[in-house]
């Protein structure tokens, strides 16, 4: 009688376990990162927003979208406020000792903006390394990063976000914008965002792996994600996704 009862006291705390997870899963996401996060029509939309949809019917979560500024996603993470950042953050080696990193859905690399009118003068890549060049980038990003390594002579502005180095960008304020790939395709590629005054040059700088942020130790849920993921990409969910938003294709490498 009594290994009955320790039976059914195991049982009651495993399915107790898997019950903490399949209520909410709270997911952090910055809406300014289209196609990837944004609002549409007050809507949280893009990459990641069907994709937490998607994670939520392979594991029978509810899953909450929590609205948050860039620079905190990974703080609230770590105090718990939020579960998971779904977000299109780029996968790094400084990252990996803040955080663990689900496997990665989708592999994208910063890219260059410039004025449409500034092609013959600035498209080349020797004109970049010329002195007194001016670069844009988002503040806190791996775009960032990628200027002050590549470009420590030039100036370098970093911005609270893509709209103000857009804006700077068009009013001549600097010569180049760093961004991810989807953030150069939104502006020069995809017909409801194009914008005729910028051209982008579309070769990868980078090659950076996208992926999802859970607190480090969180092996429970990172294997659940993980394993989520995996059916998702058999189930051809994740290119449907990206296909959606961005319906265009550059091999990183090429």
């Amino acid at each position: 009688m009594q290994r009955i009862v320790s039976s059914v006291t195991l049982i009651l705390l495993i399915l107790l376990a898997n019950f903490a997870y399949s209520e909410t899963l709270k997911v952090g996401i910055s809406t300014n990162y289209p196609p990837v996060a944004f609002k549409d029509n007050g809507k949280i939309s893009g990459i990641e927003a069907d994709l937490a949809q998607n994670v939520g019917e392979a594991t029978g979560m509810t899953i909450q979208l929590i609205e948050m500024p860039w620079d905190d996603l990974e703080n609230s993470l770590n105090k718990g406020k939020i579960d998971v950042v779904m977000s299109g953050v780029s996968v790094t080696d400084a990252r990996k000792k803040r955080v663990d990193f689900t496997q990665p859905y989708m592999t994208i690399g910063q890219m260059i903006l410039i004025k449409a009118d500034n092609i013959m003068n600035l498209s080349s890549k020797m004109s970049m390394y010329l002195s007194g060049k001016r670069f844009g980038v988002e503040k806190n990003t791996t775009g960032e990063q990628y200027a002050q390594s590549e470009f420590n002579g030039s100036t370098i502005t970093a911005y609270d976000d893509v709209e103000q180095g857009i804006a700077a960008l068009k009013s001549n304020e600097i010569d180049y914008f760093i961004h991810d790939a989807p953030t150069i395709w939104q502006y020069t590629v995809l017909p409801k965002t194009q914008d005729k005054s910028l051209f982008g040059l579309y070769e990868y700088m980078t090659t950076e792996p996208l992926a999802w942020a859970v607190k480090k130790g969180n092996k429970k849920l990172l294997d659940t994600l993980n394993q989520a993921l995996s059916k998702m990409k058999q189930k051809g969910l994740v290119n449907k996704a990206v296909n959606q938003w961005i319906p265009l294709k550059i091999e990183v490498g090429n």
